[in-house]
């Protein structure tokens, strides 16, 4: 059966519309179909539709009714001519887009006019309430382009893509010779401190990326509407509305319109890249760093991504010669889910494009996509903005997903009353695959790892502690460094101690002195004090001696240094006890890992199991889990693990009652239990120590509902105690 309109269009065929005046029709070849911009000239509002719904619309003059033009287009085109339900799609788009109005003297429809302007107006209002996603505009910029357009516009020709081939080939190679370098100074980038030097990059690079795109636009006689800016989550991201370049005829100039944002970004990577590995100054390097980071990675994960409407997206639906690629994706989609859900045979579209697949995979990965970012975008704002942000993301929830579920259900209620069979089978069909998803979600054990972050240390490290209080007045080695059995590390200075040795060195040979006149002149009372002085100033120097010894540190074997920041210990002073530094082997080292509590059964059955193990860019290595502390704690393992430093783990202040015997001020949100994962002698040697891993001991003893409502009580609970 063919779709159903909605019961408000069946009056709609009788009515006469009449296009705008200031319309213009602009032909355009895809393939080997014919497709059709619509320009608004007094707004610069842009369009697309498909030859037969260009021979429909072209014969909507005021005079003819909806009727008669869809008899004159089916008896024109035959069978490619569009069915009533597409026409009359068609012509509500009109309506509702304002590129048509109802006929003077057609009076039966004013009042269908007043709705379907007041319907149009309440939908554009309802998106603009969003605020999690504000458009801010701010103005034509088309002369200040065009002011730029001579000194900048050589940027975009020919020779100058050759130079940026170049320079991008060239900082890829820099940056495959420095990665390690590059990837180890990376984790500042990320830290909560550099938040603001990476929202000013970004925002910097943004207005260079739009400005590429008028730059490139007005260079193939476009024009620019309008610029301004969107707070995406209050994040803001600069916009100039380029829509213009849809009309060109050639779609590789509509494709370099589209890539200019991305092009300009990678030039700017590529000369920071290839200045960052000549530069000496770290607060250059780190600036350049930021710049780097946001010019590519940030650039081809959302700009390049087809799946939303950026750049990406308008560059495959050209490649692809498919024009309206979302929108008609979108309509596969539904198409196929109306067959499969409610018996419907909806006709083949009639802009398909080539490959009906095609056109399914996108619209599946595409909604996949607006989800998720939907989704992700709520829990920014409830986490950034904590209660305020709960009260922005049930708003968000609203404006987004509130109106289509609303529309939805008018649906259901449409089809209730028209054909109820369809509406049973599309209940029968929803519970099936409720029953299928619901036993799969919590019924058949999750396929998911489970994930227990740690940091590589010696397996069988000599901490090296100070033996003797004092003041730290050389470090002799430094982080990293190769030493042998012996060899001075540490040299300390006690005023106090020394000068007691120096005075029981003085009392003991004057008490020597009077043992020996004692002994000369036979006087057996002063020899037997003197001999007791003796043993008793003998014992008190053999202690002093031992800590004097003491103020220098030794290495008691071969190894290699392990201290962070060695020079902020010279001249502080060091308690008996006090942890200064590590010697281990290379050959000899573990990830130290944090278990949390419902993953503990799971990883007490991989003891003695060979487990998997990502180290940055390592890849995958593997490691023999030893058995787990039995004793669960919120002791912070290490301070890199710490979500404030950049780890995985989330941690709150210290309360002032806790009795873990660190000096941290940090403890975790939860308890947790410590294991350890030892690594082969091969993989211990290309680790260091001090770099954060993930062990992977097997599997969630749950279901995957099991496991989401879990996660989500430890969020909640961890959002809760901040």
């Amino acid at each position: 059966m063919q779709g159903l309109p909605d019961i408000s269009t069946v009056e709609l065929t009788r009515t006469r519309i009449k296009l705008r005046d200031d319309l213009l029709f602009i032909p355009q070849r895809y393939g080997d179909e014919t497709f059709y911009h619509i320009e608004v000239a007094s707004t610069s509002d842009f369009y697309r539709i498909g030859y037969p719904e260009y021979v429909f619309v072209s014969l909507l003059n005021g005079r003819t009714s909806f009727a008669q033009a869809l008899a004159v287009t089916s008896q024109k085109l035959g069978a490619g001519s569009l069915n009533q339900f597409q026409a009359m799609t068609v012509y509500s788009w009109l309506l509702d887009n304002g590129l048509a109005s109802f006929s003077d003297a057609d009076a039966a429809a004013s009042g269908a006019t007043s709705t379907v302007r007041s319907s149009s107006s309440s939908d554009r209002w309802w998106k603009k309430l969003n605020p999690l996603w504000l458009k801010v505009p701010l103005g034509q910029p088309e002369g200040f382009l065009k002011a730029l357009q001579p000194a900048f516009g050589w940027i975009f020709s020919p020779p100058a893509f050759v130079l940026w081939c170049i320079l991008v080939i060239a900082a890829t190679i820099v940056l495959s010779n420095s990665w390690s370098e590059f990837w180890s100074d990376s984790a500042n980038v990320i830290a909560r401190e550099n938040w603001v030097w990476l929202l000013a990059a970004w925002i910097g690079l943004k207005c260079v990326h739009e400005t590429a795109h008028g730059l490139v636009c007005l260079r193939y006689g476009g024009n620019i509407r309008e610029t301004g800016f969107v707070l995406a989550v209050f994040t803001p991201l600069a916009y100039v509305d380029a829509s213009s370049s849809w009309a060109f005829r050639s779609r590789w100039q509509r494709i370099h319109t589209a890539a200019a944002g991305i092009y300009i970004e990678l030039l700017i990577a590529s000369v920071a890249m290839l200045v960052w590995s000549r530069s000496d100054s770290a607060l250059i390097r780190h600036i350049l760093q930021n710049v780097i980071i946001m010019a590519s990675v940030s650039t081809l994960v959302f700009n390049l991504n087809p799946l939303m409407k950026f750049d990406g997206y308008y560059i495959l639906s050209d490649l692809l010669q498919i024009p309206n690629l979302m929108t008609q994706s979108t309509q596969t989609v539904r198409d196929v889910a109306r067959r499969l859900v409610f018996g419907e045979s909806a006709s083949a579209p009639t802009t398909i494009g080539r490959e009906r697949f095609v056109l399914m995979t996108f619209g599946v990965l595409a909604t996949i996509w607006r989800i998720a970012i939907s989704l992700s975008l709520l829990i920014a704002a409830s986490v950034l903005f904590h209660g305020a942000g709960v009260a922005l993301a049930v708003i968000g929830v609203v404006i987004w997903f509130g109106k289509p579920a609303w529309g939805f259900l008018k649906s259901l209620d449409t089809l209730r009353l028209q054909q109820p069979e369809c509406l049973v089978r599309a209940f029968a069909v929803t519970a099936l695959c409720a029953s299928v998803l619901a036993v799969l979600f919590f019924v058949v054990p999750a396929p998911v790892m489970i994930s227990a972050p740690g940091i590589v240390d010696y397996t069988h490290g000599e901490v090296i502690r100070a033996v003797t209080p004092g003041f730290i007045q050389k470090m002799h080695v430094v982080d990293g460094q190769e030493v042998a059995e012996r060899e001075l590390l540490v040299s300390l200075t006690n005023e106090e101690i020394s000068a007691k040795l120096s005075d029981l060195q003085q009392r003991f040979a004057q008490e020597d002195l009077r043992q020996q006149t004692a002994n000369r002149d036979h006087n057996g009372g002063a020899l037997s004090i003197a001999q007791m002085n003796l043993e008793s100033l003998k014992s008190q120097l053999a202690e002093c001696q031992k800590q004097v010894a003491g103020l220098e540190l030794r290495a008691s074997r071969n190894g290699r240094i392990v201290v962070h920041n060695p020079e902020r210990l010279v001249g502080t002073f060091a308690k008996p006890g006090m942890e200064l530094l590590t010697i281990g082997r290379e050959d000899q080292k573990e990830l130290q890992i944090s278990i949390g509590q419902r993953d503990l059964a799971g990883s007490v059955h991989a003891v003695g199991n060979t487990v998997r193990i990502r180290i940055g860019t390592h890849g995958i290595l593997t490691g023999t889990l030893q058995p787990v502390n039995p004793q669960a704690s919120r002791k912070l393992p290490h301070p890199a693990l710490a979500a404030s430093n950049g780890g995985p783990l989330p941690v709150v202040a210290k309360n002032k009652s806790s009795r873990d015997d660190d000096r941290g001020e940090m403890q975790l949100t939860e308890n947790r239990f410590t294991g350890v994962v030892r690594l082969t002698a091969a993989d211990a040697i290309q680790l260091r120590c001090g770099e954060r891993g993930i062990a992977s001991p097997g599997l969630i003893p749950a279901s995957l509902g099991v496991h989401c409502w879990r996660s989500a009580q430890r969020w909640i609970t961890a959002q809760l105690e901040r």
